[in-house]
């Protein structure tokens, strides 16, 4: 995971260069783009304005698909959320996109999920492919005083917001592989926050008629910036 400040205790990715992404109304936020770590893959996105989704309907899902609200699965950043997310969503670009802004809703959050709701996630949402260190987020956050690395006071209450959110899926996506980036604000204390934002891509595959994580990646923020989409929604 990416914090604005271009630092990570994620597993996954250490920040480095901090460029400007644009997300709404003239309002920018600062987010990062780090530098690729060995096991890596480059990322690919383009800024297509409105990609058409992929894959068939399958069984996920119910009405016909539409582009990324920014909310499937609830208000609610709890288990529950992300579970009724991955459930909706199709098998389609759109569904990953979602499955995976659920995932990152719940898992960049403080108070932290609770161990129990952690362990769910990892054992419903994530794939026996993910890197074990990406999988065990309830030893992240045992192990981690400060998940923003400063960019948020360490003990303050944040999670992210999807309302002004940006969603970008890569080039290189197929009907059952499809990689996610997204850039989300703070939510500081209850205030969404004018200058702080996170950015982070998902590997997201379709197994067993639903979307998993398989791993995390760094994301394409000049790419975010320069053409990524908005949700339709947001919460």
């Amino acid at each position: 995971m990416v914090t604005a400040s271009g630092r990570s205790r994620w597993p996954i990715v250490i920040g480095a260069a901090v460029l400007v992404v644009v997300i709404s109304g003239g309002i920018a936020y600062t987010a990062t783009r780090p530098t690729p770590t060995p096991n890596a893959a480059p990322s690919t996105a383009t800024a297509t304005p409105t990609p058409t989704p992929t894959g068939s309907t399958g069984t996920a899902g119910i009405g016909d698909d539409v582009a990324p609200t920014g909310c499937l699965g609830g208000q609610n950043r709890n288990v529950n959320m992300v579970l009724a997310a991955q459930a909706d969503a199709k098998h389609t670009t759109y569904g990953a996109v979602e499955t995976a802004t659920a995932f990152y809703r719940f898992i960049w959050q403080y108070p932290y999920p609770s161990v129990a709701d952690a362990n769910t996630i990892t054992n419903e949402v994530m794939t026996a492919n993910t890197p074990a260190s990406y999988a065990d987020l309830s030893g992240t956050y045992a192990s981690t005083d400060d998940l923003t690395t400063g960019d948020v006071e360490p003990g303050t209450p944040f999670h992210l917001s999807t309302t002004n959110g940006l969603w970008l899926v890569a080039q290189d996506s197929t009907a059952d592989r499809v990689t996610v980036n997204i850039a989300a604000g703070y939510v500081v204390n209850g205030e969404l926050s004018p200058t702080k934002v996170t950015a982070q891509a998902f590997v997201m595959v379709w197994d067993d008629d639903a979307w998993h994580v398989e791993k995390g990646e760094q994301p394409d923020a000049e790419k975010l910036s320069a053409g990524g989409n908005r949700y339709t929604g947001g919460c």
